[in-house]
């Protein structure tokens, strides 16, 4: 990818276009944004409390990742609570707060690497534990460093 404001070609088209803030010339952006304004019409006419993904799929001959693309970007933003997302590993609806990510919260939490999270944790709180002790071992010099002669004389942990 070029910098803010060099030639770059869309990611769509491939029509060469000076970048600015996205990554599609402007051509393919308008039709991205009719694209929306119809997947949005099409799922606030529809009679049912939640409309799938297949069938804006079918409805509108949009392709399927385009969609989930769409989805992703935060451009159906509006409209999330009246689709009907399931998750891709086990299945089940996935509640509003997750569905851009197209996985529900027990799949997240059963994918993910709960040793290495548990380690990260135990890692953190033994800095945390030497942090503090050194901050009382500090403490202890900075009382009366001449008197002590350098030495702790006070365990006052």
């Amino acid at each position: 990818m070029g910098q803010q404001g060099g030639l770059i070609n869309c990611k769509k088209c491939g029509s060469l276009f000076v970048r600015g803030s996205r990554d599609i010339c402007d051509n393919c952006f308008k039709a991205e944004l009719e694209l929306v304004e119809k997947i949005k019409t099409f799922i606030n006419k529809n009679p049912n409390p939640k409309t799938t993904l297949e069938e804006i799929v079918s409805e509108i001959g949009i392709n399927r990742n385009e969609l989930e693309d769409l989805i992703e970007k935060g451009r159906l933003f509006s409209v999330m609570p009246k689709l009907l997302i399931k998750c891709r590993f086990c299945g089940i609806e996935i509640e509003d707060d997750q569905k851009s990510s197209f996985v529900c919260t027990k799949c997240l939490n059963k994918f993910s690497p709960k040793g290495d999270l548990a380690k990260i944790n135990a890692l953190k709180e033994e800095q945390q534990q030497k942090e503090i002790s050194e901050k009382k071992i500090r403490r202890i010099y900075a009382q009366d460093s001449k008197s002590r002669c350098g030495f702790i004389q006070n365990y006052d942990f």
